[in-house]
């Protein structure tokens, strides 16, 4: 297992104990530096009160496991914010009742893209009503999804 699978594996772990979800972790280079991006999310949603809260948590927790990987690094902790991906069956099951937008590696009827209402998302399988029908979709088949946001 390597070094990032690890403290994934660590970071997730204090994340659940702390009340919150690991929507995704990168560890990347930013010119000399390296960065540690932690995106969390909860049911409730997340502050910014929340994200200094789980920084410095995870701060005491990397120093403890000596996280560094030879070479300094920046932690951030954000959001997904209100624009997030759609990637698991648990995003799409969050969004029922909401419209989203999903864009398809194989596609239906020659589109894909498609914008409808999730009506279920169940055993790997998104059901979006469009305007004239309702189609079931596999997760594996959507390349992208996102809610769409209007604002009135």
């Amino acid at each position: 297992m390597s070094d990032i699978e690890q403290i994934t594996l660590i970071i997730d772990a204090k994340l659940k104990e702390l009340g919150f979800e690991l929507f995704e972790l990168r560890f990347f280079r930013a010119g000399t530096r390296s960065i540690l991006r932690v995106v969390i999310d909860s049911a409730e949603g997340v502050k910014i009160a929340d994200c200094a809260f789980v920084s410095n948590e995870l701060s005491i927790l990397l120093d403890a496991e000596n996280f560094s990987l030879d070479r300094p690094y920046n932690l951030e902790v954000s959001s997904p914010g209100i624009d997030r991906p759609l990637k698991t069956e648990r995003d799409y099951k969050r969004v029922v009742g909401r419209e989203v937008r999903v864009h398809l590696t194989q596609g239906i009827e020659g589109k894909k893209t498609l914008t409808g209402e999730v009506i279920a998302c169940e055993d790997n399988k998104l059901k979006v009503k469009l305007e004239d029908k309702t189609v079931e979709i596999p997760l594996s088949d959507i390349y992208s999804g996102k809610e769409e946001i209007r604002f009135k």
